[in-house]
């Protein structure tokens, strides 16, 4: 049986690192405008849509459609997830609450309360 010894190999094992708010428009330009946004039925399901973003100072504003609003009035808490770049990448998280919503012209606007880059270990 043979064995195999591995040296000097550096695994970084760092699976959530935190984005700060004021680092979000950073992190934008490196995600890129698009996000899917999760929200909660009154069931307490899921609801997952992918919308186009932008951000306004520290609010996201977005158009998930007329569920996704829906959705909203009962439950002001909204996340957005943007897949890694790359095999391996991070992930990121960003989560806020849903400060104004609009039915008929189908947007919302989202104060960022919180951010986070994550993996899998």
């Amino acid at each position: 049986m043979q064995l195999l010894l591995l040296k000097n190999i550096n695994y970084d094992f760092t699976m959530s690192i935190k984005v700060a708010i004021e680092d979000i428009g950073k992190r934008l330009e490196e995600y890129g405008n698009s996000a899917f946004v999760v929200t909660m039925t009154e069931e307490g399901k899921a609801k997952i849509v992918h919308s186009l973003i932008t951000l306004e100072e520290d609010f996201i504003i977005c158009s998930p459609g007329k569920g996704t609003i829906k959705n909203l009035t009962h439950s002001s808490s909204v996340s957005f997830l943007f897949p890694p770049n790359s095999h391996g990448g991070f992930s990121m998280i960003i989560d806020g609450i849903c400060q104004a919503q609009d039915q008929e012209k189908d947007f919302i606007k989202v104060a960022v309360t919180d951010g986070v880059l994550h993996r899998p270990a």
